[in-house]
């Protein structure tokens, strides 16, 4: 792994314009504080293959993927081809960095991932409506938007911690009630699908693609 000079980012007046950037392996370490720093989630989430933008030495923007779950990973090509499906968990970079940064780091990471990772077929990546976000750079970047993901809920707990319904196991909103959880429910995200692999291999695998290919939504005016 390169030495990076993440900890100087905020001493950064200017970046370098973005075509003198390049993309590179990160340390898991790295990919976490980046992310506390400008994620909304303040953390780096699941992390398997990490990869970085950077101008020179320093660290501009980090993506990492992990795999799915089984589910996600059966809707892309079926139940036959669950292994060749990844997830795009992170995608953040530093709030002054320049123009089409992000849209760097996906493209150069995704070649890099298709090459680290020749068994991954596709990536699955969501813009959480929530958080107000549409997915304009996915759009930006050529990915296929297949639709809405499944609505899903969350508890607030008696201390006002956010709580998943899997705690060890699922736990129903009645049993989550009766603990004094209040329920939530998040709007669906927007689901975009990344085509690995050479322009044949991607040919092939567009026609295997068991999700449906729809129009790039759009923000809706308040």
């Amino acid at each position: 792994m390169r030495q990076v000079s993440l900890w100087d980012v905020d001493d950064v007046d200017t970046f370098g314009p973005v075509s003198g950037m390049t993309v590179g392996p990160v340390e898991q370490i790295d990919v976490r504080e980046f992310c506390r720093r400008w994620h909304y989630t303040n953390t780096g989430g699941n992390m398997t293959w990490n990869y970085g933008l950077y101008d020179g030495d320093v660290l501009v923007g980090v993506v990492a993927y992990n795999l799915p779950t089984r589910p996600a990973c059966e809707s892309v090509f079926g139940p036959e081809h669950h292994t060749h499906v990844g997830h795009m968990g992170r995608l953040v970079c530093a709030d002054d960095a320049p123009r089409n940064s992000e849209s760097r780091l996906i493209a150069g990471s995704l070649k890099l991932l298709a090459e680290d990772v020749p068994i991954l077929w596709a990536i699955l990546t969501f813009a959480a409506q929530g958080q107000g976000h549409v997915g304009y750079v996915y759009q930006a970047t050529n990915a296929i938007y297949a639709g809405e993901s499944q609505r899903r809920h969350f508890y607030i707990d008696e201390r006002g911690q956010r709580r998943a319904p899997k705690q060890g196991k699922n736990l129903s909103m009645d049993k989550a009630r009766a603990r004094g959880w209040t329920v939530h429910h998040e709007p669906p995200k927007h689901r975009y699908v990344y085509i690995l692999g050479t322009p044949a291999q991607r040919r092939e695998r567009r026609q295997l693609l068991k999700l449906p290919s729809l129009p790039y939504p759009k923000a809706v005016s308040a």
